[in-house]
């Protein structure tokens, strides 16, 4: 059963474009905390029933973004993917507004991304090397707090008293 800030966590989302979009295209979510250092959780949503199981895990006052473009990509673990992930690491600092790559392992529930930030090729492997060869990994370089209504949507949650309020993340 929802808790009453799962409700309204749930609420917040689907007043806006996601449910539309989920309805015809997978997201990738980015929950970054509320008064957090920098803490992040991440999601892939790949259809509409999904949304409350994500929805319900979500934490009070965060900033939300669904990205259902390809900012942050995924494919199957195979090893084409390490030169990939090599060539976007040594270029990262030449891309705009890129302050890093990330590379994440689709959790065994389906829903939860394991995310790390490497900075090198070794970190990337070592990373990699513990995956499941059918493992799902998403990567990308680390996407800006985007709202078109079509590609991105962010989200700043209320806090449990149902206020939304600014917070550093």
């Amino acid at each position: 059963m929802h808790s009453d800030y799962a409700q309204s966590a749930e609420s917040a989302v689907t007043r806006t474009a996601v449910p539309e979009l989920l309805a015809r295209r997978s997201a990738v979510i980015l929950e970054r905390i509320a008064g957090g250092g920098g803490e992040t959780c991440w999601y892939y949503c790949e259809e509409y029933r999904q949304l409350s199981s994500i929805t319900s895990r979500f934490r009070p006052g965060s900033l939300v973004s669904f990205y259902f473009d390809d900012r942050i990509q995924r494919a199957r673990y195979s090893s084409d993917l390490l030169p990939l992930l090599e060539s976007m690491l040594s270029m990262a600092p030449e891309v705009v507004g890129a302050r890093e790559i990330v590379v994440g392992v689709l959790g065994p529930d389906g829903v939860a991304i394991d995310v790390e930030f490497p900075s090198s090729v070794r970190e990337i492997e070592e990373q990699l090397s513990e995956s499941e060869p059918a493992a799902i990994v998403f990567f990308g370089h680390f996407p800006a707090r985007d709202d078109d209504g079509r590609s991105a949507v962010t989200i700043h949650l209320p806090d449990r008293d149902g206020v939304v309020r600014a917070h550093p993340y």
